[in-house]
């Protein structure tokens, strides 16, 4: 139903805007070390969480690019740049509207930080720092949703008309926005280790693959026992697209970054950082592929399956 572009713009605009959420949140953590000297000791979350800046420095070139390069995908498949102009300027609130209006914002947020770490950090009021870090978290987290609550809008697929889709795909996309994080931290060099913050960062995310990994059972049990998704979710677990979703999604995107995220030490961190980022990302993108292909399986993609006809 979609192609290749499509299911680009969901992996890299839920990607970016997981990194917006981390990295925002990361940021309020360490704005008073990073941009003030204020009396008194840090807050426990700011000693747990205290990250070079240069972790920064390589981090948000990285969200701004996925965000960037998600953008692209949606323009180049729409072959009418005009027509994402029309709707943003629409009067009429949609889902869609909202979601290209948080992608926007998301952009313009990473955008901003990046372009601070290139210009060396100049001095900036901390006030603004707050500022802009909060709006990239809030518009990173209705982007985040946006992706999955795209797809569950579409009522034509039965298959996708479930809250568990947005679900999966928000908690996939935090991961992804974890991963971008492992993909910069393993580019730093620093003399002062940091390995203790990415371990607490890896055990954030340990606890999201394990929601993302329970959220997609009880999809796939829900598919699995409905009359109309029930052909759609037997593609993904023995059908057609098996080796994708058992290899791609569960081995590749849950099962493999779980386990090297548990053995994250400071020896040999940075290559660690990088196959667990490749994982993640990858298994992220193959989700997003399999969801969209299992569509095709969709009992209202075969209309003679409504009436009990054979195909």
């Amino acid at each position: 139903m979609f192609n290749l572009l499509t299911i680009s713009y969901l992996f890299l605009g839920g990607a970016g805007a997981g990194a917006l959420v981390v990295l925002g949140v990361l940021e309020c953590a360490n704005v008073r070390r990073r941009f003030t000297r204020l009396p008194g000791a840090p807050f426990r979350i700011e000693r747990a969480f205290a990250l070079p800046d240069e972790f920064f420095a390589r981090g948000w070139p990285v969200c701004f690019v996925a965000l960037a390069a998600g953008m692209l995908c949606l323009l180049v498949d729409l072959g009418h740049p005009e027509r994402l102009l029309n709707l943003l300027t629409s009067p009429e609130l949609s889902a869609i509207a909202v979601g290209a209006y948080a992608l926007a914002v998301a952009l313009v947020c990473a955008g901003a930080f990046s372009l601070f770490e290139l210009l060396d950090r100049p001095r900036i009021r901390i006030a603004a720092v707050w500022t802009v870090a909060a709006l990239g978290v809030a518009a990173g987290l209705v982007a985040v949703m946006y992706t999955g609550v795209l797809l569950q809008g579409l009522a034509s697929v039965l298959f996708w008309q479930t809250p568990l889709l947005p679900t999966v795909f928000a908690l996939s996309s935090l991961s992804c926005g974890i991963a971008c994080a492992f993909l910069g931290a393993a580019f730093v060099e620093t003399r002062h280790p940091f390995t203790r913050p990415l371990a607490r960062l890896a055990l954030v995310d340990g606890v999201l693959v394990a929601a993302e990994a329970l959220v997609l059972l009880v999809y796939v049990v829900w598919a699995l026992g409905g009359e109309g998704t029930a052909l759609a979710a037997q593609a993904l677990v023995a059908g057609d697209m098996r080796w994708l979703f058992w290899g791609g999604v569960v081995l590749c995107g849950l099962v493999v970054p779980f386990v090297l995220e548990r053995y994250l030490t400071h020896g040999n961190s940075r290559t660690q950082l990088l196959w667990i980022a490749a994982a993640l990302l990858a298994g992220g993108f193959v989700l997003r592929f399999c969801v969209v292909g299992a569509a095709a399986y969709d009992v209202t993609q075969m209309p003679g399956m409504l009436y009990g006809l054979t195909m």
